[in-house]
């Protein structure tokens, strides 16, 4: 409509109200061109998408394999491992918690930094929530193990009590072969052989507790498996992390390449549109100079006039449209930003998220190896404290050992005294007998009611020698475990039974002497 105004004016007879209308009409052309290029919003369909960008920047990562800022730490199974933690510092043996304390704090310690790591983050941390679990399973367990110390304390109080009653059968022996009292002392022997095998049987049964507690403390030998084992489940995770992060960066440094790139692009259109810009202001200047000299000239160059003032529309139109590509463009390359811009944030927080992953991943490898070292060192102790204790046991058992035997040694002597002294009393009545059946003598009936009392005798006699020897053979063989052990743990000792051959022979030089 404008166009056909102006050509009227320019076919119409010239005026100055003609010139003046025309003047008014450019005018109106450049308020229209100003409010164009101020005001104009270029109403584009989205040309950039995910899609797009992913195909243009060679993009790896995903949207669904990367965090999103509305997406909500999963931590609640590491809290659970702190109440773990806290449970076992509250454990009913006290005497094994002391030596888990430090442990236990830094563990607490540990698990409360992730979960602060956590809370920052958009982790699940259910499956890093598993990897300790069987390293605490096991501490519960080896805190558990009964104490050695605890379990013997009723075995060491009966083996007091046996040895008092030994020391006080021993004064009343003493006291009885003092006074004469033969049958008394020999009483008192049999006693002191009861208390000791008792004492055998109380040590036997300190050698079985100590066998259950090294049972009970046995499965603790391959913590280190359990470790191996965690640090392959956190190296996994690490990898799994690590590789994710790796992608991020990959796809961000395509990114920046593409921002780069788009910037450049941006910034040499601009360069041309303001070129261009530039060119079609100094057109419009020329030209309202040329209008200008054409009114004078009007009469002579009315067709000239006429062809520069279509020229001019045709010009402002076409800055129009370039005005509109030119908004168009920017809109273009403004949705471009906005989509990078939310995708970088994307891959950011992924990274971000990655090494935080790795912090709260190498903590919980440091608890597992610090919870499994203390585990080792408590097996070790618990190991050497009881090596030290069986071979004190072994000691103490040579000791009872010692006194048994050469008690029985001493009876099985006195026994085969009396047997001798038996079979001399045999022969010496027989002879009697002998003589008294020669001689008629009417004692020969003592003599044979004696000599079938002295075989009787001598039966009873030889049946408490051989139960003797079979009680020194019984407690040599129980004895043998225990003098292979003192021999391999370097132990000299006397044997019981050169004591008991050296104490026959001085007591056989003794007679002599008498």
């Amino acid at each position: 409509e404008n166009e056909e105004y102006i050509q009227d004016l320019h076919v119409s007879d010239w005026s100055e109200t003609q010139r003046q209308k025309l003047r008014g009409s450019h005018d109106k052309a450049g308020e229209l061109l100003v409010s164009v290029e101020v005001g104009t919003k270029w109403n584009l369909t989205e040309a950039y998408d995910l899609a797009k960008l992913m195909r243009v920047c060679g993009l790896e990562m995903s949207q669904r394999e990367l965090y999103k800022p509305e997406d909500k730490a999963q931590f609640m199974d590491i809290i659970g491992v702190k109440k773990v933690l806290q449970d076992l510092k509250q454990n009913r043996n006290k005497t094994r918690v002391v030596s888990f304390t430090q442990m236990i704090d830094n563990s607490i310690a540990k698990v409360e930094k992730v979960e602060e790591e956590l809370r920052r983050s958009q982790l699940d941390a259910t499956q890093l929530a598993q990897v300790p679990s069987r390293t605490l399973k096991q501490i519960e367990d080896i805190m558990n193990v009964t104490l050695i110390q605890s379990a013997l304390a009723s075995t060491d109080d009966q083996i007091k009590t046996q040895l008092a009653q030994l020391e006080k059968s021993n004064e009343i022996q003493n006291v009885a072969m003092a006074d004469g009292e033969m049958q008394v002392a020999e009483e008192q022997m049999y006693t002191k052989v009861q208390l000791q095998e008792r004492l055998i049987e109380l040590i036997q049964d300190k050698y079985r507790i100590i066998s259950k507690v090294e049972d009970e403390n046995a499965p603790f030998k391959k913590i280190y498996e359990t470790q191996k084992k965690g640090n392959q489940e956190t190296s996994q995770m690490k990898d799994a992390k690590r590789r994710l992060k790796q992608r991020c960066e990959e796809d961000l440094k395509h990114l920046h390449d593409a921002i780069q790139k788009a910037d450049l692009e941006d910034a040499e259109a601009m360069k041309r549109f303001m070129a261009q810009k530039d060119k079609s202001e100094k057109f419009i200047r020329d030209n309202l100079e040329k209008q200008d000299d054409s009114w004078r000239k009007i009469q002579e160059l009315e067709r000239t006039l006429q062809k520069l003032g279509t020229e001019r529309f045709e010009e402002v139109k076409r800055r129009i449209e370039e005005n509109d590509r030119e908004e168009k463009r920017k809109v273009e390359y403004q949705q471009f930003l906005d989509v990078v811009g939310q995708h970088k944030k994307l891959l950011e927080l992924t990274v971000y998220n990655c090494d935080l992953a790795i912090r709260c991943i190498g903590i919980i490898e440091e608890l597992v190896a610090e919870g499994c070292s203390a585990i080792k060192a408590r097996y070790d102790k618990t190991n050497q404290e009881l090596a030290d204790l069986r071979l004190l046991v072994h000691q103490e058992y040579l000791g009872v050992f010692r006194r048994l035997y050469k008690t029985l040694g001493q009876l099985v002597y006195k026994k085969e005294k009396r047997l001798e002294d038996i079979d001399r009393n045999i022969r010496t009545t027989h002879i009697q007998l002998e003589f008294s059946i020669e001689t008629f003598d009417p004692n020969a009936k003592k003599h044979s009611d004696s000599k079938k009392d002295l075989y009787k005798l001598r039966a009873t006699i030889e049946e408490e020698l051989q139960m003797l020897k079979d009680k020194m053979a019984t407690a040599l063989e129980l004895f043998r475990p225990t003098e292979e052990a003192l021999r391999q743990a370097g132990v000299e000792f006397v044997h019981p039974i050169e004591e008991v051959e050296d104490n026959n022979l001085g007591r056989r030089s003794k007679m002599v002497e008498y």
